[in-house]
């Protein structure tokens, strides 16, 4: 019989922070009582930094009403991670609380961290002598215990007491104990730089803590007959020599015949399970993708199929283009580098393509230049073979990929006439003026829901804020259900109503995820907290997983994130 608290452990050390969180989820719905469960269920949606989530689980899995030390400091840190997700001049109160806490903890239990945790909030909350007493405090009281959380304790306190060389010393000893653990390591850069940051110093101090690279793999598929062995062999070498080269210790991408096999192949060499994501389900995608390069490819494919962490999305090949295999690759490209914020580590993408732009929505060609233009680096593999010439490209295609909004108000069906009255004068009036504000593709409303498309993210998770906003200040105030997907959208004629619209499976699942939001709260799909993870640095919007939730009308359970703004600190991070 497995051990559901030792998959989470491994998932967690392996820094797979949201599959940690589903199997922990998953195992409480047997042990509801499980103290250890219930905690890690928390930490790791922490960790992946979900704060809001994680406060909310603290207390709904009665996490505050435990006597355990360790617990009571996931408490502590709970609102300090959320004081640093809040503008710089209101997170004072936030972070005295949370050094309150720790100071306590400290005194009764005389744990190391808990002091250096009280120092640390000390400085960034501004007082940076009394933080240099306090990790003076902590070093006098300090024994090794020959682990790495007790060489990370001590390099953090000679940090905060100013001896900058002998905390490096004691940084390298933490990272020689640090064995597989992503996530400590982790833990330890975010809290670190902050401090750096704090006394002047470079960021790159953290930097002592190897964080493997999360890769994103992508490239051609050959044409039938362009079978050289030699030619292969080459690709192959210089993968192995990439993923070496930049650290690798996860990767996402495709499974297509040719450069994803190879890059997959090479990975697999390097003891590393990468997951590849498919737009649709694998016999499908291989009649799409793989066996138009040869019937040599097909069986590598299936072999290589039970050996990956497979993601499958819900879309399908389409008449006239190929928005179905655009969608996997930025899936694959955004998962890559939420996966890298999340650990903490840098992200790359390793490409092996012709140089010339692609000829549709999907291919090498957007792939790189979108990963580029998120500021994001590429590693280029030249290709081989010869390729057709970049011609005029594909036909214009009848979809589009679009952001949906979806929104809903609680209570309306409980309204009489007066009140519809109230309501489409005010609340409804709020909404539409806000909309007006943001460059909507498709806006529609019937009762009191709104449905709104955009060609751009940012603009939708504007709207929304927006529009929020609004309702907000209502009187009484009105806390609405946002959801937001992103995907391919067909624009049609509607006949009954006469006006044209946009239908697609994207509007549907806004549409099912929106009851499931909890009032007040944006839910996105992973599709697009992808888009959200490909925007530029800088564009001010974070999207922290919320679980795998069931969605309405038996549509299944998604991956679902919060959507939210993010702090310039973030952003840097």
């Amino acid at each position: 019989m497995s051990d559901p608290l030792a998959e989470v452990l491994a998932l967690e050390a392996e820094g797979l922070l949201f599959s940690a969180h589903d199997r922990a989820m998953a195992a409480l719905a047997e042990h509801p009582d499980d103290a250890a469960l219930r905690y890690r269920a928390t930490l790791t949606i922490a960790r992946a930094g979900a704060t809001g989530m994680a406060l909310d689980l603290f207390h709904r899995l009665r996490l505050d009403a435990e006597s355990d030390p360790e617990i009571a400091t996931l408490g502590a840190r709970l609102i300090k991670d959320r004081a640093f997700e809040q503008p710089a001049a209101v997170r004072g109160p936030l972070l005295a609380e949370a050094a309150q806490r720790y100071a306590v903890l400290w005194r009764i239990h005389g744990a190391g961290w808990h002091g250096v945790n009280a120092a640390a909030l000390r400085l960034l909350g501004g007082d940076a002598p009394g933080a240099a007493q306090i990790a003076r405090q902590v070093l006098a009281r300090h024994r090794d215990a020959g682990d790495y959380w007790s060489a990370a304790t001590e390099a953090e306190a000679l940090l905060l007491a100013g001896r900058v060389l002998e905390a490096r010393r004691a940084l390298e000893e933490a990272e020689s104990r640090a064995g597989p653990d992503l996530s400590a390591r982790a833990t330890t850069r975010r809290q670190m730089r902050r401090e750096a940051a704090a006394l002047g110093l470079a960021p790159g101090f953290v930097d002592v803590l190897r964080v493997p690279a999360v890769l994103h793999y992508t490239g051609h598929m050959p044409k039938p007959g362009q079978d050289d062995q030699a030619l292969e062999a080459g690709i192959a070498a210089a993968l192995d020599a990439a993923i070496a080269a930049e650290h690798v210790g996860a990767a996402f991408g495709g499974l297509a015949a040719g450069f994803d096999i190879l890059a997959v192949e090479a990975l697999l060499r390097a003891g590393i399970t990468p997951t590849a994501v498919l737009p649709c389900d694998p016999d499908t995608y291989e009649a799409d993708s793989v066996a138009p390069a040869g019937e040599r490819w097909v069986p590598r494919y299936r072999a290589l199929l039970p050996r990956l962490r497979i993601i499958q999305l819900d879309e399908r090949p389409f008449p006239d283009d190929d928005l179905h295999l655009a969608m996997a690759g930025r899936r694959a490209m955004g998962l890559a580098r939420l996966h890298s914020r999340h650990r903490d580590g840098p992200a790359v993408q390793v490409a092996s393509w012709d140089g010339q732009p692609a000829r549709g929505a999907a291919g090498t060609g957007a792939d790189v230049a979108s990963w580029r233009a998120a500021g994001g680096r590429s590693v280029h593999i030249p290709w081989p073979w010869p390729r057709n010439g970049g011609g005029n490209g594909q036909p214009a295609a009848r979809r589009r990929p679009m952001a949906v909004l979806f929104g809903d108000l609680p209570r309306f069906s409980a309204l009489d006439d007066a009140g519809l009255a109230t309501f489409y004068a005010g609340p409804l009036a709020a909404m539409g003026a806000a909309l007006d504000r943001h460059p909507a593709t498709y806006r529609n409303a019937w009762g009191d829901a709104v449905q709104v498309t955009f060609d751009d993210v940012a603009a939708a998770a504007a709207c929304a804020f927006d529009m929020r906003a609004a309702l907000a200040a209502q009187d009484p105030p009105i806390h609405p259900r946002f959801a937001i997907d992103f995907g391919p959208l067909l624009p049609v004629h509607d006949a009954v109503q006469h006006a044209d619209k946009f239908s697609g499976r994207a509007m549907t699942r806004a549409a099912r995820i929106e009851p499931v939001t909890p009032p007040g709260r944006i839910f996105a799909t992973e599709a697009f907290a992808c888009e959200v993870a490909l925007l530029p640095r800088g564009a001010g919007l974070a999207c922290d997983y919320a679980g795998r939730i069931p969605t309405a009308k038996g549509f299944g359970s998604l991956p679902l994130y919060a959507l939210r703004r993010a702090g310039a600190e973030e952003e840097m991070a």
